[in-house]
């Protein structure tokens, strides 16, 4: 009786979203086990309970199929999560930027090699900044090579986000953020005055922190690649990406500013201690060192800037989607986005050798194009199989994606700071592989 799928309405009949008629299976259809995933009903419960995240989606899938799918708490003040709430993914968005990228790469518009200051003249005799000596002062100095495009996707740029530097603070990097901040750059968020490719030709003129190529550094990079893709392809980002990835994958509640009529669905940003202080995010940028957001403000439904770093909104079930996709070798339903050889050479090659690039990860992960790859399990992350690949997003959402297991798990949260996210989204993932039972 498992082998027959059993069609769940998991919205009320007024919705008009694309997940409002999902296909859910037994668990153990597909390999899974229903107890083991009732564990995940607990912890994510607990987590409501304590007042530590207001709410959640929840969604794994193995085989193509989804297996599991549940909402956990509110979207909004009185009002509950639901399946087709809309999210901030943030810098989920950054697999999607890579995704058009390499779009464009295999229609032989551009190759990954070519330097940024081919298409974007600004980022032309770049200049390294470098302290002096004595620490009284720095002096600024010519790059080895040129940044490519290559550099831009795997975050070896020499680029910075100004966030980070509350984590890490070099000489280097504090004076490069204060230029950055001089500049008027930001890391992609509250912007209403102006399009990403003025703040992109704005950053190239400045110096960059290390040279291209030689250290993993968590970047604008993807704010950078989604004004190239408006560049080399003569379109707007949002509507390439639409085009392109969305329309192609019947993305249809994915966007990068939600239209009027679907604003309700947004759910609302949440404020968490971890330590059942819960209160939502009001309207005024959230300050926090370095960083600045906008999480609820009415620029979620209009607007110009098109960060290719943090501006994707999205669902469980969209974003599925588009990880099913990759899990597919670039296919999906029949429709193919990608040839099979980009999805390897972008999930399942070491693109930045022994570089360190544990911001987000440990060192079990190095980093391909566009995604986080697990490359052993002999360090503190060991849930997933070798060669599994993901990234997560600032307002606690994460996915993985293990060719292996061929599963994918998604986490959907609206939850700042993202740093207390991590225990639950490492146990999640345990719940996750811990339900395999074939």
């Amino acid at each position: 009786m498992f082998k027959r799928a059993i069609l769940i309405s998991v919205l009320a009949a007024v919705s008009q979203s694309a997940t409002a008629q999902v296909e859910v299976v037994a668990p153990e259809s597909v390999g899974l086990s229903s107890q083991r995933l009732q564990n995940l009903d607990k912890l994510m419960q607990s987590h409501i309970d304590e007042k530590k995240i207001a709410g959640a989606n929840v969604l794994i899938a193995r085989k193509g199929k989804i297996a599991y799918f549940k909402s956990f708490g509110i979207a909004e003040e009185n009002k509950p999560m639901q399946p087709d709430s809309l999210m901030r993914v943030m810098s989920m968005s950054k697999p999607i930027t890579s995704t058009a990228v390499m779009i464009l790469y295999e229609q032989g518009k551009l190759l990954l090699s070519d330097p940024v200051s081919k298409y974007i003249p600004e980022f032309k005799n770049q200049k390294v900044l470098k302290m002096n000596p004595n620490g009284k002062g720095y002096k600024l100095v010519p790059v080895k090579r040129e940044m490519t495009i290559r550099d831009l996707l795997t975050h070896k740029s020499g680029l910075l986000y100004l966030f980070v530097g509350d984590f890490f603070h070099e000489p280097e990097r504090k004076a490069v953020l204060d230029l950055y901040k001089q500049a008027g750059i930001t890391d992609g968020t509250c912007r209403p005055d102006e399009t990403i490719g003025d703040m992109v030709k704005r950053l190239g003129r400045l110096p960059l922190f290390k040279q291209p190529g030689e250290v993993w550094d968590y970047s604008l990079s993807n704010d950078v690649l989604g004004y190239l893709i408006e560049v080399v392809s003569g379109m707007r980002f949002d509507e390439f990406v639409a085009q392109n990835i969305f329309t192609p994958l019947k993305m249809t509640d994915s966007y990068f500013y939600v239209p009027a009529e679907k604003h309700s669905r947004l759910a609302a940003v949440f404020k968490s201690d971890w330590q059942g202080n819960l209160t939502r995010a009001d309207d005024k940028p959230i300050v926090t060192g370095n960083l600045a957001l906008c999480p609820n403000d009415a620029l979620q439904t209009q607007g110009k800037y098109l960060s290719g770093g943090v501006s994707v909104i999205s669902t469980a079930y969209d974003y599925f989607r588009f990880a099913q996709m990759f899990l597919n070798g670039g296919e999906l339903d029949g429709v193919r986005v990608l040839s099979r050889k980009t999805v390897e050479l972008m999930t399942a090659t070491n693109h930045i050798g022994d570089l360190d690039a544990t911001f987000l990860h440990d060192h079990a992960w190095k980093f391909g194009l566009g995604f986080a790859v697990q490359q052993d399990r002999g360090h503190d992350v060991d849930s997933g199989s070798v060669g599994a690949f993901e990234w997560a997003g600032l307002y606690s959402t994460r996915f993985s994606i293990d060719p292996k297991e061929q599963k994918i798990t998604i986490f959907l949260s609206q939850t700042t700071p993202f740093g207390f996210h991590f225990g639950l989204w490492d146990k999640i993932l345990v719940q996750s592989a811990s339900a395999v039972n074939d």
